[in-house]
């Protein structure tokens, strides 16, 4: 499911865009939904980069880069690539629709397996490996929901 924050910037860029109604739902339709709050987390960063490539084309707005972009950080650390991944993974997997939920909770789960504190401390070989478990973690995940059909 979209975060609010993917809604409240896909709202915002349908207003700065100046898109009526009948084209936002048209647009909506192309992904399967009716609503903003329909889209899948990554259908709505999808949604989101397209409105935000318009709006940056006509003018309206300025880009933000993308978070962790540009940390000086060693060569050993994990990258600001791995990190977004290892977020938007457990984002993905998390039970709630509240980012500091998903924020303590990745941050307890990194704690408890990897004996990690935060994901700003992980080496890139441990990234790797956060990586990998939270994609199996999301495999059994739909094995357990479909097995229950």
């Amino acid at each position: 499911m979209a975060t609010n924050s993917q809604i409240k910037k896909i709202h915002t860029l349908k207003n700065v865009l100046g898109i009526d109604d009948d084209l936002y739902r048209e647009l909506l339709c192309e992904y399967g939904v009716s609503s903003s709050k329909d889209l899948a987390y990554k259908d709505a960063i999808t949604f989101t980069e397209n409105l935000e490539n318009n709006a940056v084309a006509k003018g309206l707005w300025v880009k933000k880069p993308k978070k962790y972009a540009g940390l000086n950080r060693d060569k050993e650390m994990a990258t600001d690539s791995q990190i977004r991944m290892i977020e938007g993974l457990w984002r993905e997997l998390s039970y709630f629709d509240d980012d500091t939920f998903a924020k303590k909770s990745l941050r307890k789960f990194l704690s408890r397996t990897h004996k990690v504190d935060d994901v700003m401390f992980m080496t890139k070989d441990k990234a790797s490996k956060v990586i990998n478990s939270i994609i199996a973690m999301k495999k059994n995940y739909v094995k357990k929901s479909a097995s229950a059909l």
